[in-house]
């Protein structure tokens, strides 16, 4: 497995609305970090506590920390907002930019602005306001500013596919995310089709199976 510039850097942080977003989307290339990257540390935050999918609220929690020690990622922390509240909650540009001021990434990986999802629109849309607002000092936010440049953002729908697409080759740590998706067993009529979409990228890009990311190039 050559070494990828994506995984290069020494600092991650993944921000997903739901437990198993981060791990669905971009199981594999937490996977490739951690195996090509001793050094790199990988944070995880959950926005919402998943009261409105299958299973409960406690369910979700210990499959997603369950999820956490299978990658090994270095912290998996929980915000606890109501699932299906995001898109109502107008802070959510300040708690945001508060976990950029607070791990401190060298990249950013979450969702996109556009989502048929309203959580996961509202993450996204959230987070562009977030990157301005953690590089400046604002009396409201905690922690020193930090400006993060690299960020990328999963593509949750096929169906809206971006211009720029960034495909990265999980082959090689595939049946390791399979395990970590097959420990939310109270998700898996969800999730197992979206395995079936790693393997057809990996098609497209004559390998195993494939992560699908969108680039974004900030202009600060």
């Amino acid at each position: 497995m050559n070494r990828s510039i994506f995984t290069s850097f020494n600092k991650y942080l993944f921000i997903g609305a739901h437990p198993d977003d981060i791990e669905i989307w971009s199981g594999g290339i937490i996977l490739r970090i951690l195996h090509e990257n001793k050094n790199a540390k990988v944070h995880c935050v959950v926005l919402t506590d998943g009261s409105a999918g299958y299973g409960t609220i406690e369910e979700r929690y210990e499959e997603a920390r369950n999820a956490s020690k299978m990658l090994g990622v270095s912290s998996y922390e929980f915000m606890g907002f109501k699932d299906g509240s995001l898109h109502l909650n107008v802070n959510l540009p300040n708690v945001i930019a508060n976990l950029i001021r607070k791990y401190k990434p060298e990249m950013l990986i979450t969702h996109p602005i556009q989502d048929r999802h309203p959580d996961h629109a509202a993450v996204g849309f959230s987070t562009t306001k977030a990157l301005f607002l953690a590089m400046v000092s604002p009396e409201f936010l905690e922690y020193e500013p930090h400006l993060c440049k690299n960020v990328i953002r999963f593509v949750s729908d096929p169906f809206q596919s971006p211009k720029s697409k960034l495909y990265i080759d999980i082959s090689e740590v595939y049946e390791k995310k399979k395990e970590v998706i097959l420990n939310f067993k109270s998700q898996l009529g969800v999730l197992v089709p979206y395995l079936q979409l790693n393997e057809l990228y990996g098609r497209i890009n004559n390998c195993t199976a494939a992560e699908l990311f969108e680039p974004e190039v900030l202009s600060f």
